[in-house]
């Protein structure tokens, strides 16, 4: 009967394909709003659109943990880290998202913006090595993949202490 209890009471974890998946997919589309805006003559929107990058990951994990909407610190916490695209992501996204919400383990969310770094620069090569040598064709198809790598990574990655 005791083993039934405790298995009972554990807490369910949150699938990390799936707010991969998430993270992934809500980063990507945030990386193409951007890419699209950047051609227009409005920067406060694009810039926007790039702050919002950081929240992606943060919008992924709460989506597959069933959590959409209920911690709002963390989702200022992604929107406060992505004001600087890329060394931003690495050092600053983590570090603002655990500040406010100390459920996240701090090694595990810099492990997974170095991870997503990383695979973001080997997909964003990968494309550019394909596609060949005018920018204007591949670029921005390259940006939102890598971003979609480094929001799905980053969201793969959160997971939530055990209180």
């Amino acid at each position: 009967m005791i083993p039934l209890t405790a298995m009972a009471a554990a807490k369910p974890q949150t699938n990390p394909w799936m707010a991969s998946l998430w993270g992934g997919g809500i980063s990507a589309l945030i990386a193409a709003a951007f890419g699209w805006l950047l051609g227009t003559n409005m920067p406060i929107l694009w810039g926007l659109a790039l702050i919002l990058i950081g929240v992606g990951p943060v919008l992924g994990y709460q989506l597959a943990a069933g959590k959409l909407g209920r911690d709002w610190k963390s989702i200022i916490g992604g929107f406060l880290g992505g004001i600087i695209p890329l060394l931003g992501w690495l050092i600053l996204w983590p570090l603002f998202v655990w500040l406010l919400n100390r459920k996240f383990p701090l090694g595990r969310l810099y492990l997974g913006s170095l991870v997503g770094i990383v695979l973001g620069f080997v997909v964003w090569w990968a494309i550019a090595m394909m596609m060949g040598q005018n920018p204007e064709t591949w670029f921005g198809l390259a940006w939102a993949l890598a971003v979609s790598a480094w929001g799905g990574s980053t969201a793969a990655f959160m997971q939530e202490k055990d209180a």
